[in-house]
């Protein structure tokens, strides 16, 4: 058979810390809910500590108000009843009524005010992870905590596989389907997870997830002697598959392991593609993270 993602925003964002080893700072990326931040003020390493630009989070929703008097910012969110008040070169700050320490004072630098992750982290009770090997900030909300625990460690694989493929992706394909894209549908390494292929009409998607970044790492059109197109590495044949394929205009889901005779049958709810990934009988999840 052929292969055919907050208890408040504020809580999103104002996550940050980490204390990570001295490096230039350009080479630090922050990751947010599995989307990178993209900002023309990058991360500063200052006395040991990362610090970030509040400004680098308003596309994230944030507003800010800078009170140049003062020298104060006001970051809120919708859904946010508490405001946090930051001062330039004071190592305390105002979230609602309490009053918080920083390790390292608020600052103002090429007219930005910068704080340490840590703090933001420590204020917001968010989920901070520093990947070394890729330099890489990793921050998750309070409310996507569990999400991330099952995508990784959980043993429901059509759980984990919903998350993974709703996960958001900067990437876009190159190269688009020949025929008229009426049938998609999921292919998984068996017992996996943590990367799959997506298939519209005849164009196939291979994508990974590291670090809460899903990246699309190949992209082939089919033909009847194998690939007409193809763009990045193509994967090594996978052992064994499980499949969820539908037709965008039939109710039914036609899913199982690929070769088996006669495929299992079922119904999506509609809504987000990922509904169409179901339990396959008897099938173990093998990789789940440590």
């Amino acid at each position: 058979m052929k292969r055919k993602l907050l208890s408040s925003l504020f809580g999103m964002v104002l996550l940050f810390s980490v204390s990570v080893p001295s490096m230039a700072a350009s080479s630090t990326r922050i990751v947010i809910n599995s989307e990178v931040i993209q900002t023309d003020s990058p991360p500063v390493i200052l006395h040991g500590h990362t610090m970030v630009s509040l400004a680098s989070l308003k596309s994230l929703n944030i507003t800010l108000d800078w009170n140049s008097k003062s020298k104060t910012v006001t970051a809120a969110a919708p859904k946010s009843k508490e405001k946090l008040i930051l001062t330039v070169g004071k190592k305390t700050a105002k979230l609602g009524e309490k009053t918080l320490t920083l390790e390292s004072p608020a600052l103002l630098r090429g007219g930005r005010v910068v704080v340490p992750l840590r703090f933001i982290s420590e204020a917001f009770n968010a989920e901070v992870m520093w990947k070394g090997t890729t330099n890489t900030v990793i921050i998750r909300s309070s409310d996507r905590v569990q999400q991330y625990e099952t995508l990784y460690r959980g043993t429901n694989l059509a759980e984990a596989r919903k998350i993974a493929a709703d996960l958001p992706t900067s990437d876009t394909n190159t190269l688009g389907p020949t025929k008229e894209g009426l049938i998609y549908g999921y292919h998984f390494p068996e017992g996996e997870a943590l990367r799959y292929y997506y298939n519209q009409g005849d164009l196939v998607s291979y994508y990974v997830i590291q670090d809460d970044v899903k990246r699309l790492v190949w992209e082939g059109v089919e033909s009847e002697s194998g690939y007409s197109k193809e763009r990045g590495e193509r994967p090594a044949p996978e052992k064994s598959e499980v499949f969820f394929t539908k037709d965008r205009i039939d109710d039914s889901i036609y899913y199982g392991r690929v070769g088996d005779e006669t495929p299992l049958i079922g119904s999506s709810p509609g809504g987000l593609l990922s509904t169409i990934i179901l339990p396959v009988p008897n099938e173990v999840r093998t990789d789940q993270l440590k």
